[in-house]
């Protein structure tokens, strides 16, 4: 920025002080001579900041006057000394560190005479502060106690500051002698570091720390977004994480799993071999029996029971027979040992098979020799009757009765475990032998006996190595018997096998895995006590959640800098200009006509020689801060600060019309007076200001590399200096072609006076020569009776704010004020240069330039800025409200030729658009971009249907308008599948989305503050109805998501093309609507018997209705009818938003059937709606809609899965210049092809 010359004085005096406070660097003899002609240079004090106080003098007021001369005296009073022997003379820079000591020797010895006699302080200010240093160690008089008191009796102007007042020295607390701390509580944390008492390190580190997160806090509370992200991508990354733990946990534990299966089974399966082994040799020695016949006269010997039986045995549980000399006939054993010794050498397992046993008419004969079994405890017991044991009671019955293979065990003594299988002998029928024999009751015919033997089952346990099997795998089993229907008191044992700690396995731990033997089912219940889950499980779900905490909250420390970051440069430099320099390119911007204001504190540099750096940066800082409030207020820049100078721009970098900016400036000026004028130092002190404004032509931009600036440069800015320069305490002095910008405010009018000095109008102003200049006053809104004619409105009504004003002031509702009260908050910067150049056409332009578009390229392949397309809200206001006025003028007219539209209704209009248009939320496709193609569209189709009732098109562009307020970017499925809000405030089968639409806008058009607007569209009740009718129609008929909606649409149509008749009501849309129309524009019962053929379905009416949702249809969906470049620009768009649904599971990946999905969306719905919407088209352009469809489903047949691809790799960038890249992509798909 250009600097004023008198700038770089107050730069000048700023580095002087701070060199000589903080650095103690001396001031060079010569240099403090040639300050002051009249006063002799005096080496031993630095009196800088007196004659610079005396050389202000001339361009200061007569207050500051005052305070000079009193500087004056003191120098002129001031006579050098002498150095005397043992006597320091004070340096040159001594005054910074003497002038505390001096004032308490002043007040002890002078306590009777006022503390601010010249003659006094002249001699008190030759003192040094060493000996003032040496005179407080010696002398205890000179406490805090005395300043304190002297402080006390002395007032608080600046000068008994600067002469000691207050309790300290200035400078002692700079060098770390003597005076007290610094004690202000707004004392930042880079202060506490300063303080000599905080500097241990392990304290600055920790109020370091304290400092960093408090203001990480901070920031995370402003925006809660930042914590929303972190949140989420903790959670993101944990669930992720997790799911991947539980992925190999579960892989493990089907390991697991899988291993004890395999075991178990291969085990169980071996066992059950080895039983089937057993067992054969046991049926070879019953088929020896049978054909040998050696056996069958000892049957007939033993005979039936009772035969042979001894008496006492009869009550015990084993009931025996006397077989003596029968069974014990060597001759009868050999023949056993002859059948028994060939099988057992031949099978008997390696030993595991031993003791066959021989039991003719079930009693125990012959047995093995050397059965280790004890056979002898058995020998001669009739096993088929001994009833009182149940164990041979059930194996008889099972072989008999039953007729099973039955085997038992394992049983035995403590060292040895047996198993012991039985097979009963029969004769045949045909035998002469044959009779029948008794078990336990029962007659059993053809039943001769049985056989039996052992096994070993340790012996196979062992050859099995089932234990070191799954001790092998870090498995723990049981393997178990189920039990039949033998009595549990009869079985010894049904745990086959276990490991030692198998009683810990349950449900939770183990697998059960069965096999089938001749033993019958065993249950093998194989697991690990520890659970199937892995030892490392906890440890990595830690793991995993920790490493998603520090990266969550990386992420927020991210953010959070990321976000101080951006705030921090868009509060040093314009959005357009940050969007440059991160491009590389220069920052020039010309502006016609900006608005600059400077102001500076009045008597700042004698202020600033009696306060310490530190408190005239916090003063400054809080003058500042509530002035940077004032600045966003109003809504201009603040360029930057210099010293105590403030300076201000309206109409750049944003720019606005020349007269708003003006008036921005001047009320922002009279708020800063204002302020001002209340405004006091925390130690009670007033100041006071001066002030500037000049209007003019001005070049912005950024100069150099390091530390950017946007700065101005101009002669304006020049000039905008000396006009403050030249003004007056707390006053502010305007240039003329300021005041002639002031006097065509918009908004606001200003009390303007001319400066008048003596009998002479204006100033002379250093290099600009004479010129008239004005005082600015006050302002107030302007007077209603204001003739309206006489002035330009050249302005967008949006962008003011009369919140401050009295509403009294503001003409009412309903009137033709050319204010407009209570204006929403829109957050925009300003208008862009296009928008700039918008305003400046009237909307009948803007209509015709919009109207005149070619429906292919709608916004495309074209230079004008009143049609480019664009997505900068402020042109889409523009245009829209545009758009809205020349329909509303057609209504207008239409009943009265030679109406007129009045001011105030056309800013509610430029309002209600501005208020429908932050109701759209900022989703990728229904947004108020889509809007304003949409209603483009629709505008484009009523110029073509000509002789349209304007009503009824009004209706149309106004419904095309807010079609999509307040959409969530979901569809209305999505919004009942996850029961959104929405979803519960309407009743099922109702398009949620396009009701709350509806809703919306009816709401805000029925405000008071609207009732203008509204009553220019709607001023009888059957223009309520009808237009209530277009609205409900067209809107609710863009569900088309809802196929039933669809088909009842379509059905629609086809009735309304054929003749007059019978009409079923469920073909009007607005059936089950009906309450929602009367609620939502306000009609009564009555109407229904007023205007009767309103509401029943006629074949006007029905065919009415037809047009209008066709109409909407088409617009709604006009992109795929137009040019390829809307095709795949919408197309791309509606992708990215519904890509937003899938990333938070909302609905099924997009990119599943794109490709497909659009080539079906042609065929089955657009196209046929282009056909069926021909009737209402002339030939050509009904054609050319349908010609349009077809090339662009041949184009997208032919490049879609490209076209899907590029959006694809797109879709989750959310930067513009890289949509802008995509769509350039896109759009020259056909030509590379070429």
């Amino acid at each position: 920025m250009a600097i004023p010359k008198r700038w770089e004085k107050k730069r000048r005096i700023s580095r002087h002080l701070s060199i000589s406070e903080w650095d103690g660097a001396p001031t060079e003899p010569e240099q403090a001579a040639s300050v002051s002609p009249a006063v002799p240079a005096v080496p031993e004090m630095n009196l800088g900041f007196i004659h610079n106080a005396i050389q202000r003098n001339n361009s200061m007021d007569d207050d500051d006057a005052v305070v000079s001369n009193q500087a004056q005296v003191l120098t002129t009073k001031y006579t050098p000394k002498t150095k005397k022997q043992g006597q320091n003379i004070a340096s040159p820079t001594s005054l910074t560190s003497s002038n505390n000591s001096s004032v308490h020797k002043f007040h002890k010895n002078n306590s009777n005479k006022p503390p601010n006699k010249p003659a006094t302080i002249s001699k008190l200010m030759s003192f040094g502060h060493r000996w003032d240093d040496a005179q407080s160690e010696t002398d205890p008089s000179r406490s805090s106690a005395s300043r304190t008191s002297y402080s006390s009796s002395t007032g608080t102007n600046i000068w008994t500051k600067l002469m000691g007042g207050g309790g300290s020295g200035m400078w002692d607390g700079l060098n770390g002698k003597g005076g007290d701390a610094f004690d202000d509580s707004d004392s930042d944390y880079f202060d506490e570091l300063e303080d000599p008492s905080r500097r241990n390190s392990f304290k600055r580190w920790g109020m370091a720390c304290w400092y960093e997160t408090r203001h990480f806090c901070r920031t995370l509370y402003v925006h809660p977004h930042i914590l929303l992200v972190s949140l989420m991508t903790f959670g993101l990354l944990c669930g992720v994480g997790i799911f991947a733990i539980n992925g190999e946990r579960d892989n493990y534990v089907k390991k697991q799993q899988m291993t004890a299966d395999f075991i178990a089974r291969e085990t169980g399966e071996w066992f059950a071999n080895e039983f089937r082994k057993a067992m054969l040799p046991l049926y070879s020695v019953q088929q020896g029996v049978v054909h040998s016949g050696y056996f069958n006269e000892a049957a007939e010997k033993i005979g039936p029971y009772p035969n042979l039986v001894i008496p006492e045995s009869i009550d015990t549980p084993k009931i025996l027979r006397n077989i003596t000399g029968i069974c014990d006939d060597p001759i009868l054993q050999e023949k056993w040992h002859e059948i028994v010794q060939p099988v057992n050498d031949d099978n008997d397992l390696n030993g595991a098979v031993f003791g066959y046993r021989l039991a003719p008419k079930n009693v125990f004969c012959l047995y093995e020799r050397d059965d280790p079994t004890s056979i002898d405890k058995n020998l001669g017991m009739d096993a088929g009757s001994s009833g009182r044991n149940e164990f041979w009671k059930t194996i008889t019955t099972d072989m008999f009765i039953h007729r099973k293979f039955s085997i038992f065990g394992p049983f035995g003594q403590p060292d040895k475990e047996w198993v012991c299988g039985h097979i009963p002998v029969w004769t045949k029928p045909s035998d002469r032998n044959s009779n029948t024999l008794n078990v336990h009751g029962t007659e059993v015919p053809n039943a001769w006996g049985f056989v039996m033997n052992y096994l070993d089952w340790r012996l196979l346990k062992d050859r099995s190595n089932i234990y070191e099997r799954f001790a092998g795998c870090n498995l723990d089993f049981e393997l178990t018997h189920v039990p039949n229907q033998l009595s549990p008191k009869v079985v010894l044992g049904n745990v086959l096998a276990n490991s030692p700690k198998s009683h810990l396995l349950d449900e939770t731990n183990s697998v059960i895995i069965q096999t089938n033997s001749l033993h019958g089912v065993w249950e093998n219940r194989v697991g690990n006590i520890g659970g199937w889950s892995p030892p490392w499980y906890p440890g990595a779900v830690a793991g995993v959640v920790l490493a998603s905490l520090i990266l969550g909250f990386l992420m927020a420390t991210a953010l959070v800098e990321r976000t101080l970051h951006r705030n921090l440069v868009r509060k040093m430099l314009p959005h357009r200009a940050i969007a440059k320099l991160h491009r590389g390119q220069t920052v020039l911007d010309c502006f016609g006509i900006v608005t600059v204001f400077f102001s500076d504190i009045v008597g700042f540099t004698s202020m600033a020689g009696s306060m310490r750096p530190v408190q005239v940066m916090k003063m400054l800082n809080e003058l500042y801060t509530e002035l940077d409030t004032l600045v966003e207020k109003h809504n201009v820049y603040k360029v930057e600060t210099i010293g105590d100078a403030y300076m201000v721009v309206g109409g750049a970098p944003e720019r606005v019309p020349a007269p708003l900016a003006a008036e921005r400036v001047a009320l922002f000026a009279l708020d800063a007076v204002n302020f001002v004028k209340n405004f006091r130092t925390k130690d009670g002190d007033q100041i006071f200001i001066r002030a500037g404004i000049a209007s003019g032509p001005a070049v912005g931009g950024v100069v150099g590399q390091a530390m950017p600036r946007y700065c101005f440069f101009g002669d304006t800015i020049n000039f905008a200096s000396r006009m403050e320069s030249n003004s007056k305490k707390m006053k502010i002095q305007v240039a003329e072609v300021t005041y002639r910008l002031l006097r065509d405010a918009p908004t606001v009018a200003f009390t303007l006076n001319k400066r008048v000095e003596g009998d002479i109008a204006g100033i002379h102003i250093k290099g600009k020569g004479h010129q008239i200049t004005f005082w600015l006053d006050k302002a107030f809104t302007r007077d209603k009776n204001t003739d309206k004619n006489t002035r330009r409105i050249d302005i967008v009504p949006h962008l003011l704010d009369l919140s401050d004003y009295d509403s009294d002031d503001v003409e009412a509702v309903g009137s033709d004020s050319p204010f407009v009260p209570e204006l929403p908050k829109v957050n925009e910067a300003a208008v862009d240069d296009d928008a700039q150049d918008i305003a400046m056409y009237a909307p009948e332009e803007i209509y015709s330039a919009m109207v005149g578009q070619d429906w292919d390229n709608l916004g495309h392949h074209t230079a004008s800025s009143l049609v480019a397309a664009t997505d900068d809200r402020q042109q889409m206001i523009m245009r829209l409200s545009a758009l809205l006025e020349h329909h509303l003028l057609r209504v207008l007219k239409e009943r009265d030729a030679g109406a007129k539209m009045s001011l105030i209704v056309k800013e509610q209009i430029a309002k209600f658009v501005a208020e429908v248009a932050q109701t759209y939320i900022d989703v990728k496709f229904h947004n108020l971009s889509h809007a304003m193609h949409v209603t483009t569209s629709m505008n484009k189709l009523l110029s073509v249907m000509h002789n349209e009732d304007p009503l009824n098109s009004f209706s149309l562009i106004f419904s095309a308008l807010v079609h999509d307020a307040g959409h969530t970017g979901m569809s209305n499925k999505i919004l009942v599948e996850t029961k959104h809000p929405l979803s519960e405030k309407y009743e099922d089968d109702v398009p949620i989305a396009e009701k709350q639409s509806i809703e919306i806008a009816l709401e805000i058009l029925f405000r008071t503050e609207y009732q203008a607007f509204r009553t220019a569209i709607i001023p009888e009740v059957i223009d309520k109805i009808q237009y209530a009718k277009t609205l409900f129609q067209s809107i609710l008929v863009t569900d088309i998501a809802t196929p039933g909606r669809v088909k009842l649409g379509i059905e629609r149509y086809e009735v309304a093309q054929n003749e007059q008749g019978e009409y079923d009501t469920r073909l009007c849309p607005l059936a089950v609507h009906i309450q929602g129309v009367f609620d939502g524009v306000g009609l009564e019962e009555t109407v229904l018997t007023e205007f009767p053929d309103e509401f029943v379905i006629t074949h006007t009416g029905l065919q009415k209705c037809v047009r209008n949702e066709h109409m909407m249809l088409l617009s709604d969906i006009s992109h795929l009818l137009q040019g390829w470049e809307h095709f795949v620009k919408w197309n791309f768009r509606l992708f990215k938003e519904l890509n937003e649904c899938f990333a938070q599971g909302f609905c099924n990946d997009p990119r599943d059937g794109w490709f497909e999905g659009q080539i079906g969306f042609l065929d089955f719905y657009i196209l046929p709606l282009a056909k069926r919407s021909k009737i209402y088209f002339d030939k050509e352009f009904a054609d050319a809609l349908v010609e349009n469809g077809l090339n662009n489903r041949k184009l997208w047949t032919r490049f879609g899965v490209k076209g899907t691809a590029i959006m694809v790799n797109a879709a989750d960038d959310e930067e513009e210049e890289c949509e802008q890249e995509t769509l350039r992509k896109l759009y020259e798909l056909p030509s590379l092809e070429e």
